[in-house]
């Protein structure tokens, strides 16, 4: 009896031993917690840069149309569309060769281009086309509808 006793309490302390080796310390699991959080926080940081960056060619765009200079509007209308200009796009592609992609689900999806933030492919097109309606428009309600229809969708991603 006394031995199945402690012959059954030394097969229930080897069964635990494993469990206690495996178990990561604390302090390690604290580390990485910390870091999850930096490499989110970064994600949330260039998420920002990106709506800034959005914000500065509407506001640009903005002030171009109101002062009748709308070749140089579209030409904002067209940087926002694109998420920046082609040094941003150097920025973006060394991203993406880093293995950075912000919305890699959403580029799977065919939502998001390779290392777009926060500008879908739709919103693109759309918002390219606004540009290219306000470069030909030949009368002031044509050139209105062109920025009426840029204005709604880039409001949508500046919100």
């Amino acid at each position: 009896m006394k031995t199945k006793l402690v012959l059954t309490i030394v097969v229930l302390a080897l069964a635990v031993l494993p469990t206690l080796a495996q178990e990561t310390p604390p302090t390690t699991v604290a580390a990485y917690d910390s870091l999850a959080k930096v490499i989110l926080d970064v994600r949330q940081a260039e998420s920002s840069y990106i709506r800034a960056l959005l914000a500065g060619h509407y506001h640009g765009a903005q002030i171009l149309f109101k002062s009748a200079r709308y070749e140089d509007a579209a030409a904002e209308m067209a940087l926002f569309a694109n998420e920046g200009d082609n040094a941003i796009g150097g920025v973006r592609k060394r991203l993406i060769e880093g293995g950075h992609h912000h919305n890699a689900a959403g580029e799977a999806a065919g939502i998001y281009e390779p290392g777009y933030v926060i500008v879908t492919i739709e919103g693109k097109q759309q918002m390219l086309a606004a540009s290219k309606e306000l470069r030909q428009a030949k009368n002031d309600a044509q050139r209105n509808a062109a920025w009426d229809e840029f204005n709604a969708i880039a409001e949508s991603f500046l919100e």
